[in-house]
């Protein structure tokens, strides 16, 4: 690699640490430091970041891009779980108070970059620069409140609201808006979606139909189309009440 290339490497992987939440206050300079005890690894699509069988020695976060986190059924299927974005923390949690995802890989579902440290790294990070401490615990308690929301509706809520929910959350996340609404960019299958929602592939077959009949959405190729992002938000919000 050339000097020129080097410098626009170490340029491009600042620029990247420095848009991470978990770097937030940081100086340049603090930047700097860090991204001298980080290893930057560019991803493809199709790219596997975890399995359950690396060994918990590795801290990862994902600084671009998407990354796909599922699971593997006995009979081989692949359930995805959840995709997250950039800033998301990933691998060896004990160190930051979570256990980690049971059996759980993770892939890359688009171009990206994933920064790579240690555990005994990033402690030395939190004793240098305290305001990175101050972050996870920002970052884990943004996790938790998702997680209790979740918990909170799979127990109350009905099929209809949970699918509406999560398709709202998909498209602000990953929607992109066209002359006929906003289409979520997310390749979902509707097994995958019904993993998500709490429920089973048919339920979910169910009501999805539901909704294109009151022209709340149109699916196509695992993909969605929001139509009405309004009505779709009464139906979370249980203002419009159908059978779950």
């Amino acid at each position: 690699m050339t000097i020129r290339s080097q410098e626009r490497s170490l340029t491009e992987k600042l620029g990247l640490l420095s848009e991470v939440a978990l770097f937030a206050g940081l100086s340049d300079v603090d930047i700097a430091a860090i991204g001298h005890a980080t290893t930057m690894t560019h991803c493809v699509r199709g790219q596997q970041i975890l399995t359950p069988d690396d060994p918990p020695d590795r801290i990862h976060i994902v600084k671009k891009g998407r990354v796909r986190v599922f699971r593997i059924t006995p009979d081989g299927k692949q359930l995805t779980l959840d995709i997250y974005e950039k800033g998301t923390i990933l691998g060896d949690m004990g160190l930051l108070g979570q256990d980690p995802l049971p059996e759980a890989y993770a892939e890359a579902i688009d171009e990206g970059v994933i920064c790579t440290i240690t555990p005994d790294e990033l402690r030395r990070l939190i004793e240098r620069f305290p305001v990175i401490g101050v972050n996870i615990i920002r970052h884990l308690s943004r996790r938790l409140q998702s997680a209790e929301r979740e918990l909170e509706a799979m127990a109350y809520q009905r099929v209809d609201q949970r699918l509406a929910r999560r398709l709202i959350d998909l498209g602000q996340r990953f929607g992109v808006k066209t002359p006929r609404g906003t289409l979520i960019q997310a390749n979902l299958t509707q097994q995958e979606l019904a993993e998500m929602v709490g429920t089973t592939r048919e339920t979910l077959a169910h009501t999805l139909g539901d909704f294109r009949r009151r022209g709340l959405l149109d699916t196509t190729h695992h993909q969605v189309l929001i139509r009405d992002a309004e009505q779709l938000a009464e139906v979370a919000e249980g203002e419009d009440a159908t059978d779950g």
